[in-house]
């Protein structure tokens, strides 16, 4: 397929820089088809030249792109770059079902697609059967809806049978339960069970304290933020769950998840929990009263300004001996006088917090003598 000779003398290295920028800047007169392949190159190979033709690139209008990407594009790498710097969905289902399109770019692509033309990749099992991997990135997508997740574990079971026969038990059994509604819907996106990570394995490292809290913590029916005890059968639930399935449910799962998930010695677990989008205040000032949770949450709880608007969160975090003494002293000047006179009376506290609350219990007695 010719090419103009401008552009081809830009993939083989041998146009003046100059030349190029005018080229990847749109200011050359070049065939569109020819100047994507000129745009690709530069964004997608990395090239000293890649932001100036991203920033180009988006300038392009949706209708001069889409008459592009009707025919056959050669080489097809003009359509990874419009998967994954543009969103108009209409743009984007041109280019994926486009002749052209190879496994290869579309595994590539699906992290920047949106949720929208999902289903568009899922529906193509061509190119998923060649890149299996395809599945797993729809199923991590964050925009994935449920129908597109239960559809992925239909076909690992069903096309590719790659899931062992007691996982593919256990799924079928969580999505007939979120179907009754004994389970939140956040149950039925859960990713396959994996090893831990490094990361995750990290982030299990506590302290003795903690652990014989924790230890201690787990003889006892686990709780709500309300001192509800959660349903066993759930409790059971979870404990099966691997990390990266543990850190989904955090994420998106109901309140008796991020009850019982907040209870996990893994970091990146109880983080997740706490920016949970579903999570209550109630919730909130349960957790910074928690003494085996880690510090990092309780320092998410502090930076929040809504939250630290309430007062049984304010209260919850500074006599929460966890929390960061830096933390403590930053807010412990909002508590009651009643509340003030119990944090200084408390040992399991920092001894510059409780001396700072009561030097300021004195100013204000001397205040009103």
């Amino acid at each position: 397929m010719s090419m103009h000779p401008i552009v081809e003398r830009f993939l083989q290295g041998g146009l003046p820089e100059p030349m190029v920028m005018a080229l990847v800047g749109g200011s050359l007169p070049v065939p569109t088809k020819d100047l994507l392949q000129a745009l690709s190159h530069a964004a997608l190979k990395e090239t000293a030249y890649a932001q100036r033709a991203l920033d180009f690139f988006a300038s392009m209008p949706e209708s001069l792109l889409a008459g592009v990407l009707t025919e056959a594009v050669d080489p097809p790498a003009p359509l990874q770059l419009v998967l994954c710097h543009r969103k108009e969905p209409a743009l984007l289902e041109t280019a994926l079902l486009n002749p052209s399109l190879t496994s290869e770019i579309v595994e590539a692509s699906v992290p920047s697609l949106p949720g929208a033309v999902l289903e568009i990749v899922l529906n193509n099992q061509v190119l998923w059967l060649q890149r299996p991997r395809i599945l797993d990135l729809l199923e991590e997508h964050p925009e994935g809806e449920y129908v597109i997740k239960r559809r992925v574990n239909e076909f690992r079971f069903d096309v590719l049978r790659l899931i062992p026969e007691e996982v593919k038990k256990a799924r079928l059994e969580i999505i007939d339960e979120v179907e009754a509604g004994r389970l939140d819907r956040a149950w039925s996106e859960l990713p396959l069970p994996k090893e831990k990570s490094k990361e995750e394995a990290d982030a299990e490292v506590e302290s003795e304290e903690m652990a014989a809290e924790r230890r201690l913590l787990a003889q006892k029916p686990p709780v709500d933020d309300e001192g509800n005890e959660i349903n066993l059968t759930l409790t059971q639930r979870v404990m099966k769950l691997k990390t990266n399935q543990k850190i989904m449910l955090a994420i998106k799962g109901g309140k008796e998840e991020r009850a019982l998930l907040i209870r996990e010695s893994n970091r990146l677990i109880q983080v997740n929990v706490i920016r949970n989008g579903r999570i209550t205040e109630g919730e909130v000032a349960y957790i910074a009263q928690m003494r085996t949770v880690n510090e990092e949450v309780l320092r998410i709880i502090s930076n929040s300004r809504e939250w630290m608007k309430k007062y049984p969160i304010t209260k919850s975090l500074v006599m929460n001996p966890r929390t960061p003494l830096p933390v403590a002293l930053t807010h412990f000047k909002r508590l009651y006088e009643s509340d003030m006179k119990l944090l200084v009376k408390d040992r399991n506290v920092a001894e510059l917090l409780r001396r700072e609350a009561k030097r300021l219990l004195e100013m204000k007695a001397k205040g009103k003598g």
